[in-house]
C-alpha cells in the first residue's frame, strides 16, 4: 500500500520537493531563490499545500493523518509563511474533519516555534484577536478586497490601507503600552485578509453614494467624525448614524458638512460661474452623481483664460464629493486614473489641453461603467480588480472631448468671462457659510425628482444618456418647467457639441466641403485611397490634425460617422470581403439632417454590401 508521501510525490516533479523519511526532521526548502524571490516562495508554498489537502481528503476515513509529521510540518510552514492560506485550509479542515478531531489540538500540533511569547508571531496573534473581537470582517463582492467595520463608531476600513493600519496600531498600544512591529503587522493584515474572505460574507461596499436595493432608498456618506449617510427618498430626506449599506472612507475623503433643510439652491450660482442657460444640467449632474446605479454623463467645463474654470469645479465637487485634493492635474499614464478611481468617488481634473484617444475611451469606460485589473504589487500573476464607474469633471480652455462616442456622454459648458473679480478669499469664506444651505437645496430637489420621475415619458428622441435625460426632466418638471424643457436643453448642447467636434477636425470639415460642393445625392463611392487623394484639396493650408495615410482616415471616418449624420452625411463602409484588389470602398451620400442618428442602415448603393456605420462596427480594414 502506498504511504501518502509516494501518492503526494507522484503528482509531483522529483526535483520540487525533498521530504525526509524521518518523523524527526522538518520538510526543507529545496528551491534556489532567496528569500527575497516571492515567485520562489509561492511556488513552495503551493507544494505544501498539495500535502495538506491531500492529508484532508484521507482523514475522513483516518483521523490519525492530522497527527502525521508531515501533515504537521507542512501545516507550520504554511501557517508562518502564508496567513491567508493558512485560514483557508484550516476552515477547510474544520468542515472536513471527522467529528472526533479537535480543530484545537490541530491548532496546537501545527503551531510554529516562532509564535512563543513575546515573538513577532505572537504579537501577529494578538493583532488578529483584536481584530477579530472589535471588528465586523467581510469583503466585497465585486473587487473581493477586504474590510472590517470596527464595532464602536461603526467606521469602515479596507484592510491594509493607511487608516486600517493607523487603527490597528493605536489599537494595540491601547491595549499593551507597546508598539508592534511591522513585521508582525504585516503578518496579522495577511491572516485578517484570509479571514475576511473564507470566513466573512460578501458585502456591497461603496465610496460616497449607494442605493439600497429593497427600498430603493439613496444614501450619501458623509464622512464626517460620526460616520453618519444621509437618507434621501422620494417622500424626505433625513440624517442616520446608522443605515443599511457599507461605506469605506479612503484617506483623501473629506466630510459633507449637514444640510440645512428647506436652504436655497440657487445661492449656488454665487460662487460658480455658469451660464443661466446651462443651470439645469449642472443640477441634474450634480444629482446623477448621487445615483450610483445609472450613467454617469462627463461634465466638461471650458472658457477664456479668467472664467473661474477651476474655481467652479472645486465648488460643484465640494457638494457631492468633498476631498483633501478637490482638483488635481490630468494625469499622463491611464493606470493613475483607475487609482484615483479606486480611492475617490468623483473623479475631477482641471486645467487640461488634450484628451488622448486612449483617455477618451477610460472616460468613456468610466461613464458607463467598468472594470480594470492591476498586478498586485510584489506578484507576477494575482490580479486586483478596479472598479472604474464614476462621475468625472474636467476643465481646460480648448474643447477636450473630440471622439463621438464621448461626446454622446458629455455634459459640454462653456463658462462666460468674469468681468468683475473679488477676492478669493471672501468667495471661499462666502461659499463655506452658505454650504449647508446649497446642499439642504440641492437634497430638497432631489426629493422631489425622485417623486416625479416614475411619470416621466421623454417627448424627444430617446438619446444615449436616457437615465440622465429622464431625470434631468422629472427635475424640470418638479421646479414648474413645462414638459419637455429639459429635454430641449439637453439635445441643444448635444447639438452644440457635435459642432464643435466637426469644426475641431480637419477630416470633417473636408468631407462637408465635398458635400456641399457636389450636385449629386451620391457624392463619393470608392475606396479609402482614393477618397485621400479626392478630400487633398480640402484639408486647408494647416496639417495638424489632418491624417498620414488612407488608414489613418478610414479610423478618423469611423469616429465621425454619427456626427456627419447629424449633419445629413451619410458616410457607408463597406464591410465582408473585399470587392477589388484596390481595397474596400466607401460611399459617401446627402441625406435629410439628422434622420438617421446612430442607427446601422441598410441602404441602396452601387456595392450592395455597403452599409452605414458607426463606432459601434468593426473597422473596415
Amino acid at each position: 500500500m502506498s504511504t501518502l508521501r509516494e501518492e503526494v510525490l507522484a503528482d509531483m516533479p522529483s526535483e520540487s520537493v525533498n521530504f525526509s523519511c524521518s518523523a524527526d526532521e522538518k520538510l526543507s526548502n529545496n528551491v534556489h531563490h532567496s528569500e527575497n524571490d516571492a515567485d520562489g516562495q509561492r511556488a513552495e508554498i503551493e507544494r505544501y499545500v498539495s500535502v495538506v489537502e491531500c492529508v484532508i481528503a484521507k482523514a475522513k476515513d483516518d483521523a490519525g493523518l492530522y497527527a502525521g509529521s508531515e501533515f504537521i510540518h507542512a501545516m507550520k510552514f504554511i501557517r508562518e509563511k502564508s496567513g491567508e492560506e493558512w485560514v483557508r485550509l484550516r476552515v477547510k479542515i474544520k468542515n472536513e474533519k471527522p467529528s472526533g478531531a479537535l480543530l484545537s489540538a490541530i491548532d496546537e500540533a501545527t503551531r510554529p516555534e516562532c509564535e512563543a511569547i513575546g515573538s513577532e508571531k505572537n504579537t501577529a496573534a494578538e493583532l488578529i484577536a483584536l481584530v477579530k473581537s472589535r471588528c465586523d470582517l467581510f469583503y466585497d463582492a465585486t473587487t473581493r478586497s477586504c474590510y472590517v467595520t470596527v464595532n464602536a463608531d461603526n467606521s469602515t476600513l479596507r484592510v491594509g490601507s493607511t487608516a486600517f493600519l493607523e487603527w490597528l496600531s493605536y489599537a494595540y498600544y491601547s491595549q499593551r503600552a507597546s508598539s508592534a512591529s511591522d513585521a508582525a503587522v504585516k503578518q496579522a493584515i495577511s491572516t485578517v485578509s484570509g479571514i475576511c474572505r473564507h470566513e466573512g460574507e460578501q458585502r456591497r461596499v461603496s465610496i460616497r453614494a449607494a442605493k439600497e436595493a429593497g427600498t430603493g432608498a439613496y444614501y450619501l456618506f458623509m464622512g464626517d467624525e460620526k460616520n453618519r449617510a444621509l437618507e434621501i427618498t422620494a417622500t424626505g430626506w433625513r440624517v442616520l448614524d446608522r443605515y443599511p449599506v457599507t461605506f469605506w472612507k479612503p484617506s483623501t475623503q473629506a466630510a459633507i458638512p449637514e444640510p440645512v433643510s428647506g436652504g436655497c439652491i440657487n445661492e449656488l450660482w454665487k460662487y460658480c460661474n455658469v451660464d443661466e442657460g446651462d443651470r439645469l444640467l449642472v443640477l441634474a449632474w450634480l444629482l446623477e452623481s448621487m445615483r450610483p446605479e445609472t450613467p454617469f454623463p462627463l461634465l466638461e467645463l471650458n472658457g477664456v483664460q479668467g472664467s473661474a474654470k477651476s474655481s467652479t469645479q472645486k465648488r460643484l465637487r465640494q457638494i457631492v464629493d468633498p476631498s483633501t485634493a478637490n482638483l488635481r492635474p490630468l494625469p499622463i499614464n491611464t493606470e493613475d486614473i483607475a487609482v484615483a478611481a479606486n480611492n475617490n468617488w468623483l473623479i475631477s481634473y482641471e486645467n487640461a489641453s488634450h484628451l488622448s484617444p486612449k483617455m477618451q475611451d477610460l472616460f468613456c469606460c468610466m461613464a458607463t461603467g467598468g472594470a480594470v485589473g492591476v498586478r498586485t504589487l510584489y506578484t507576477n500573476s494575482d490580479e486586483f480588480l478596479i472598479e472604474m464607474k464614476r462621475p468625472c469633471m474636467i476643465n481646460g480652455i480648448p474643447s477636450l472631448v473630440t471622439a463621438q462616442d464621448l461626446l454622446d456622454r458629455t455634459v459640454h459648458l462653456e463658462l462666460p468671462r468674469i468681468e468683475r473679480y473679488q477676492k478669493e478669499s471672501d468667495l471661499n469664506a462666502g461659499f463655506e457659510d452658505a454650504l449647508p444651505g446649497i446642499i439642504g437645496g440641492l437634497l430638497d430637489l432631489f426629493v422631489k425628482t425622485l417623486a416625479t420621475l416614475p411619470s416621466v415619458e421623454l417627448l424627444m428622441k430617446l438619446p444615449r444618456m436616457i437615465d440622465f435625460c429622464c431625470l434631468g426632466e422629472a427635475m424640470s418638471r418638479s421646479m414648474g418647467n413645462d414638459a419637455g424643457f429639459f429635454e430641449e436643453v439637453y439635445h441643444g448642447n448635444r447639438n452644440e457639441s457635435v459642432e464643435r467636434t466637426l469644426e475641431g477636425s480637419p477630416v470633417a470639415l473636408a468631407v462637408l466641403s465635398l458635400v456641399e460642393e457636389s450636385p449629386f445625392d451620391t457624392v463619393f463611392y470608392g475606396t479609402y485611397k482614393e477618397l485621400f487623394e479626392r478630400l487633398l484639396p480640402y484639408k486647408g493650408g494647416d496639417n495638424e490634425g489632418w491624417v498620414k495615410s488612407e488608414k489613418g482616415l478610414a479610423n478618423a471616418l469611423k469616429r465621425l460617422m454619427p456626427a456627419l449624420q447629424e449633419y445629413g452625411v451619410l458616410v457607408l463602409a463597406e464591410r465582408g470581403a473585399k470587392s477589388s484588389s484596390k481595397g474596400k470602398r466607401v460611399t459617401i451620400k446627402k441625406s435629410e439632417r439628422g434622420e438617421h442618428s446612430e442607427h446601422c442602415l441598410r441602404v441602396s448603393t452601387p456595392a450592395d454590401n455597403i452599409v452605414s456605420c458607426t463606432h459601434e462596427e468593426g473597422s473596415p480594414f
